[in-house]
């Protein structure tokens, strides 16, 4: 998605190998090259630590990690990434602390409340952004498609002519009411929720943006049914992603910066 500066992909390169290192006594941090020297302070906890990730959505992490990195120095911020392996295993132990009601799971903002706590107690930071890609409902009317703030089109691809009626499909696909041109109703969106904390642990701010559809309709041949199928390119436009980042942080981070 778009040219990436060297330090950043070194960060997010780093961020994908975490899997073979072991947790130390603090957690540790990939610094962002390139941002401002003086700006805040921001650190940016791994893509859905809070709330697990489906798993087709794996392809959708480092995009959207390097546009929401991206963001915040173009802000005027200082990011620097947590290592996923310290921050999974930081978390666990903070939720399970948590946990004395077998009955009652932690609340997130309780978990994440914590576990700021315990990393400004290791590396002083400014701010620490918490985010996660969520499916969302967006409601329909005619082609286009609204949720949390946005809006897209809706795709339409015709079925390839090899593929016969009746044949077209797959576990995921589902047909489409009638008249789908002109329909109202839902369909699946994918969002970046925000969770920002303080050092202090004060939850300060939680935003939602609209980045992507997850389905495009397929037209049916002949008398077959269109469908609702997968996007195989989803987040294909960066200016969708972009949007969606700055639909979900700038009522905090433009608000913040007027009354500095």
């Amino acid at each position: 998605m778009g040219v990436r500066s060297r330090g950043l992909a070194t960060g997010l390169a780093a961020l994908s190998l975490l899997a073979a290192g072991c947790r130390s006594t603090s957690p540790r941090l990939v610094e962002v090259q390139g941002a401002s020297a003086g700006g805040v302070r921001v650190v940016v906890a791994p893509m859905n630590l809070s709330v697990p990730l489906d798993h087709d959505l794996q392809d959708a992490v480092d995009p959207v990690t390097w546009e929401l990195t991206r963001y915040l120095q173009q802000r005027g911020a200082k990011p620097a990434i947590i290592w996923s392996t310290d921050a999974s295993a930081l978390w666990g132990e903070i939720e399970n602390a948590l946990h004395k009601d077998p009955e009652k799971t932690p609340r997130v903002e309780d978990v994440a409340s914590r576990f700021a706590i315990a990393v400004a107690a290791e590396t002083r930071f400014d701010l620490l952004v918490i985010p996660s890609l969520l499916y969302r409902d967006a409601s329909v009317d005619g082609r286009v498609a609204r949720w949390d703030g946005v809006r897209r089109r809706i795709r339409f691809v015709v079925a390839p002519a090899a593929v016969a009626p009746g044949m077209v499909g797959s576990g995921d696909d589902r047909p489409v009411a009638p008249g789908w041109r002109t329909f109202h109703g839902q369909i699946t969106g994918l969002s970046l929720h925000v969770l920002i904390v303080t050092g202090d642990g004060r939850i300060v701010f939680q935003g939602l943006g609209g980045l992507d559809l997850v389905h495009s309709v397929q037209e049916g041949l002949g008398s077959a049914e269109p469908l609702l199928r997968l996007e195989p390119n989803l987040l294909a436009d960066p200016d969708h992603v972009r949007e969606g980042i700055a639909v979900a942080l700038d009522p905090y981070l433009i608000a913040r910066t007027r009354s500095r």
